[in-house]
């Protein structure tokens, strides 16, 4: 719905599908909201705020985007530590944002693609990647998660851009992604909405698999569910019979108050 006038002073966000620049300022010109927030789209291109502020689709060639990456895993090392500690740390989320950058397709321009986004999101277009890719731009949209563990490994132990390149080059024409080209899990994901929680299915693994990991309990029949239900509300009508509070934790709220 579009902004109200009443409400002008009140700041509102537009969220939701946003994938390029010219998406972002026709949802803010069409529906007058103060500014849109960006998900998924700048996992899948970061540089979708470049783009905004220059009003102009950027195509990276494959040197730039492999700066992009190494920037990212510089970062986590910096704040992590350039460690055995700090790369366990970084591996519960570098890994996983390859689910996301291997995602990435050329630009589009709004000349080609302007029509396109107003039937629906460009965000919400299967990917489909082109014929004829280079190794190493087929090693950057593989979507198994043993290829991303290697090019998040490739990323952090790189001296430079320069040796990243090299590093990921060698590893694209190699026989070990050729393995992982015909028995890697690439395609088995593609429909899959991907939560914001980091998946790392190889390897040693932190503390968000170890949870996500996690055997789920036996699960409770209709009648222990009905029990349970009836246990509480006999609990709670005796507490407030007896003039106490319901729930509990109201309790311990007015005393913290206190």
């Amino acid at each position: 719905e579009s902004k109200n006038e009443q409400y002008d002073h009140v700041p509102i966000i537009g969220n939701g599908d946003i994938l390029t620049h010219y998406e972002a300022r026709r949802r803010m010109s069409e529906t007058g909201v103060h500014s849109v927030m960006v998900g998924r789209g700048a996992l899948i291109k970061p540089w979708v705020f470049k783009e905004f502020r220059d009003n102009n689709t950027w195509e990276p060639d494959i040197m730039e985007r492999v700066e992009i990456y190494r920037t990212l895993a510089m970062y986590m090392k910096d704040h992590f530590g350039d460690d055995e500690m700090g790369r366990k740390k970084s591996w519960n989320f570098l890994p996983w944002h390859f689910e996301f950058l291997s995602r990435y397709t050329a630009s589009h321009p709004e000349d080609e693609f302007g029509e396109q986004s107003l039937l629906k999101p460009l965000i919400q277009t299967r990917v489909v990647q082109p014929d004829g890719l280079s190794p190493l731009e087929t090693l950057l949209a593989n979507r198994s998660v043993d290829a991303h563990n290697k090019i998040a490994s490739m990323l952090w132990e790189s001296n430079s851009n320069a040796d990243a390149l090299n590093k990921l080059s060698t590893f694209s024409e190699s026989h070990e992604f050729n393995d992982i080209l015909k028995n890697g899990s690439a395609d088995e994901k593609e429909d899959k909405v991907l939560t914001n929680l980091p998946s790392n299915k190889k390897g040693k693994v932190g503390r968000w698999e170890k949870r996500r990991g996690r055997k789920p309990g036996p699960k409770r029949t209709d009648e222990e569910i009905a029990q349970i239900r009836a246990d509480r509300a006999a609990k709670k009508e005796r507490i407030l019979a007896e003039g106490g509070i319901w729930p509990p934790s109201q309790v311990r709220k007015e005393r913290q108050v206190q």
